[in-house]
């Protein structure tokens, strides 16, 4: 493909900045859930209050879920990443270093991007 360039370092700094927003958002969620555990005693004992009660946490355990679900596949996304950007890196390596023995063989010398 004509253009195409990967560059392993910012792979993985775009990794990092997930990681960081990972930890924001886990941030954010940790400050949601605890404004709404103010709430879960407000409902009463009665019978609505109870049914809204129910209602409250089962919302609440649902935000949980998906984000708590969401911030783990973020994390996996980072980890993935890592691991293409040292994948492209040790191919690139491995790439340089058959052409150098290549050139050597040869009797020249090689020049790359290396």
């Amino acid at each position: 493909m004509a253009g195409f360039s990967i560059d392993p370092e910012t792979m993985r700094k775009s990794a990092d900045e997930l990681d960081a927003g990972k930890e924001e958002v886990q941030a954010l969620l940790d400050e949601f859930t605890a404004a709404l555990e103010q709430y879960a005693d407000g409902f009463g004992g009665d019978t609505i209050g109870s049914l809204a009660g129910m209602a409250h946490q089962a919302c609440t355990d649902a935000v949980n879920e998906c984000f708590t679900t969401n911030i783990e596949e973020i994390g996996q996304i980072a980890v993935a990443l890592r691991e293409m950007a040292d994948g492209h890196e040790a191919g690139d390596d491995e790439s340089a270093q058959s052409f150098k023995q290549l050139a050597g063989e040869l009797g020249g010398t090689a020049t790359g991007p290396k």
